[in-house]
């Protein structure tokens, strides 16, 4: 991939002011929809984009007419472009359905991206849940962390509803050089009982760790392999990976 349209895909992460379209001039012009003798190659796509075609993993039609969807692949993940049918505009951002607001565009990055579950080793984390179920979800959680807080609420709820659920939590400090909650996920994750986990979740103060391991640095590697944005990260039994809070009741819709 060419160096500029990665750094286009980083620079779109961040809100720019509105002061910096200020002065470009507001042009209508006329495109077209897709119909089925249109196509457009990865070579086309490529040199519309500015990329590599090497690094386009695939092509297919958008979530709404006339627009394609082109997958690209940046630093082993694969990331969303839409290309209007004229081939005069892409869209790089996120597509949402109004009728019920669901994320179009981060639900088809959860499915191109997924992980190979079987790799993630579960001795560190703390079971909430039926244990020996099949229905398990990997929660990556910080306990200082807001969303986390609401989700750790959610999990609780969502197993009232549903005991064959099952929630392998693994507690990290997403700041490494905060000591102090480090020594609490390590703490939490001697216990195992998620009592402690209780109480970091809840504020409150906890005692030292009673087991010497190295479970909190084996959790931050692995989501580093994982590549992990942000928490709270959960990851599904079908190997999808899904960021952000969720109610009891989507998350029971996850693992169906």
């Amino acid at each position: 991939m060419k160096r500029g349209l990665l750094a286009f895909l980083l620079m779109m992460t961040v809100c720019l002011p509105a002061s910096a379209f200020a002065d470009a001039p507001m042009k209508n012009e006329t495109v077209q929809s897709c119909d089925a003798s249109q196509t457009i190659t990865h070579e086309e796509a490529a040199a519309l984009l500015g990329v590599d075609a090497n690094s386009i993993a695939g092509i297919v039609p958008g979530p709404f007419q006339g627009v394609w969807e082109v997958n690209i692949t940046v630093n082993g993940k694969v990331h969303l472009i839409y290309v209007d049918c004229s081939k005069k505009f892409f869209i790089q951002g996120h597509i949402f359905r109004l009728s019920n607001k669901e994320n179009l565009t981060r639900a088809r990055f959860e499915e191109l991206n997924p992980v190979d579950v079987s790799s993630i080793p579960l001795n560190n984390a703390i079971v909430l849940g039926k244990q020996s179920s099949n229905k398990r979800i990997i929660v990556f959680t910080d306990p200082t962390c807001t969303f986390c807080v609401k989700l750790h609420g959610a999990i609780k709820e969502a197993i009232r509803k549903d005991p064959e659920a099952a929630f392998y939590i693994m507690p990290y400090p997403r700041n490494s050089a905060d000591k102090a909650l480090y020594e609490k996920c390590q703490a939490a994750l001697c216990d195992k009982s998620g009592k402690i986990l209780d109480d970091i979740y809840a504020g409150k103060e906890v005692g030292p760790p009673t087991c010497k391991s190295n479970a909190v640095d084996e959790i931050i590697r692995l989501v580093e392999r994982l590549q992990i944005q942000g928490t709270p990260s959960m990851v599904l039994p079908d190997g999808r990976v899904t960021s952000g809070y969720r109610n009891a009741e989507d998350i029971l819709k996850l693992l169906k």
